[in-house]
């Protein structure tokens, strides 16, 4: 499975707030070969699970609103990378991420073992330090 978009900027991302997308921007234009295709706002995970009185639209929408949700899903070829895109990395992002790729592995786990990447403007040295500590490379743009 490869992503359904292009590797390309765009003027608007879902689910990007902020200066994500200019980050994200910043990123391709000094990556351009770094991935074939992307997914945005890539849902994984089961979600909220919605109450029985809710009809079947209802639902279906607290399960999508409620799923967790990664920013971007680049492919090089058929493999996965889970990438995170941030103004500014703390420790909560390392939580992020390490959830991220645990709920992918339960709902796709056909898919392979996904990479991991922290797009970001500003990181500590000691926040890289724990990113490291867990193979999780940081690229600031």
């Amino acid at each position: 499975m490869s992503g359904r978009l292009p590797y390309v900027q765009r003027k608007f991302y879902p689910h990007m707030i902020g200066n994500d997308a200019e980050i994200w921007n910043r990123f391709i234009e000094l990556f351009p070969k770094r991935f074939d295709t992307v997914d945005y706002d890539f849902r994984v995970g089961e979600g909220a699970v919605p109450t029985e009185d809710l009809d079947e639209n209802y639902k279906r929408m607290v399960t999508m609103l409620s799923q967790k949700r990664i920013d971007v899903l680049g492919w090089k070829g058929e493999d996965p990378t889970i990438i995170e895109v941030k103004s500014r990395v703390g420790l909560s992002t390392l939580g992020q991420i390490l959830g991220y790729r645990t709920l992918f592995m339960n709902d796709f786990a056909h898919l392979g073992f996904p990479g991991c990447l922290v797009v970001c403007e500003i990181i500590s040295p000691d926040d890289r330090f724990v990113l490291n500590s867990y193979a999780i490379p940081s690229i600031i743009v």
